[in-house]
């Protein structure tokens, strides 16, 4: 009998022996809830239109399901509607995706009503294509005209038009919802600034230890876990450090390479905030090995919700475990460990200097 928790974990590149993403995969498919049994990779130059993988390999992918018992799929490459509905029928496996996976995730740890609402639409929106690829599945089955196998077909299309409608019609409504919220936040926004309190954002990619530090300047309380996506929901704390200086400060969720597309228009109302913050402090592990790739991939995301002009802080976290830290030019960038306390001060300093044009360490 299959287990679905089993998970053998699928990536295609053009490039050789490139798996390093399957790391990654794996702890994001082990906080989703998900055993990695297995991997599989395959070097091809262009993906297979029906299968994503190549025949010889599909068949390899499916006898190792079989021998472990493996229920589940995950790919690390975003596969289309009628690809994920060949691959189930001819594997007899649930198969997801990188996108997938992480909407899980996102799913899981939602708690607040914005939250939830944000993360329904992204996963309804992700699953609308797959939806639309069962139309190429079901254009294959039996012939056309009077009969069984037109019947069949005429009953299997008429089901997937409503289908379509029902998941267009939730995505609307959640829409307005969300509207409603987003009015609601630009509102609190602008009340803000116009009591001239000034915001600042914490970002980083997942797991770079961001609810730490805010709890490390707050006192938030904030759950920490080593895990991908330990946190969800935003939290905001406002701050005094003294007659006139005061702001909020705001714990955002981490992000990751490959980062659904429906995931950053649905959060958009909370990446907006981001984008508006007088100052961000950009949270980053130096003691992994992917720092670089890592750093690449926050910037990138910050430039495309359009917040890469805003005042930054380089904030290279977990100084307490890392071999070497990281060399960034610049003088905005503080070395620190949100876990021991080491480097605070200085970062209080840096956050103040930018904000009020001087330096004050709060308590």
């Amino acid at each position: 009998m299959k287990d679905y928790n089993k998970a053998v974990l699928v990536k295609v590149s053009e490039e050789k022996d490139d798996t390093e993403s399957l790391d990654e995969l794996a702890l994001l498919a082990s906080t989703a809830g998900y055993e990695t049994v297995a991997r599989l990779f395959q070097r091809k130059d262009s993906p297979d239109k029906s299968y994503y993988l190549g025949k010889g390999k599909l068949a390899e992918l499916k006898e190792a399901l079989d021998a472990l018992e493996a229920g589940t799929v995950i790919f690390d490459n975003e596969i289309s509607g009628s690809q994920f509905n060949n691959l189930e029928k001819y594997l007899d496996a649930t198969v997801l995706d990188r996108a997938t996976v992480i909407l899980e995730i996102f799913a899981k740890h939602a708690t607040t009503a914005e939250g939830k609402l944000q993360v329904e639409l992204a996963r309804k929106k992700h699953s609308l294509p797959r939806v639309l690829g069962q139309g190429a599945v079901l254009s294959r089955q039996g012939g056309g005209g009077a009969g069984g196998g037109g019947a069949r077909r005429g009953a299997g299309e008429q089901q997937l038009e409503l289908d379509k409608r029902t998941i267009r019609n939730e995505i609307r409504l959640l829409e307005e919802r969300i509207d409603k919220l987003t009015a609601e936040r630009r509102l609190r926004r602008k009340k803000r600034q116009n009591s001239k309190i000034k915001s600042v954002s914490i970002v980083g990619y997942t797991n770079a230890g961001k609810s730490t530090l805010m709890n490390r300047l707050t006192k938030a309380g904030i759950p920490e876990e080593d895990k991908l996506f330990a946190t969800l929901d935003t939290t905001t704390r406002k701050l005094w450090v003294g007659p006139g200086k005061e702001f909020v400060l705001t714990d955002t969720v981490g992000f990751i390479s490959g980062l659904p597309h429906e995931f950053v228009k649905a959060f958009a109302s909370t990446l907006e905030e981001t984008r508006y913050s007088d100052l961000i402090l950009l949270v980053h592990d130096c003691s992994g090995k992917d720092f670089a790739f890592q750093y690449e991939v926050v910037n990138s995301v910050l430039d495309s919700i359009g917040a890469a002009d805003v005042p930054k802080i380089v904030v290279l976290n977990k100084t307490d475990v890392a071999e070497k830290i990281p060399f960034l030019e610049g003088d905005n960038v503080v070395p620190i460990s949100a876990k021991t306390g080491k480097g605070i001060d200085l970062l209080k300093e840096k956050i103040t200097e930018t904000l009020f044009g001087e330096k004050v360490v709060w308590e």
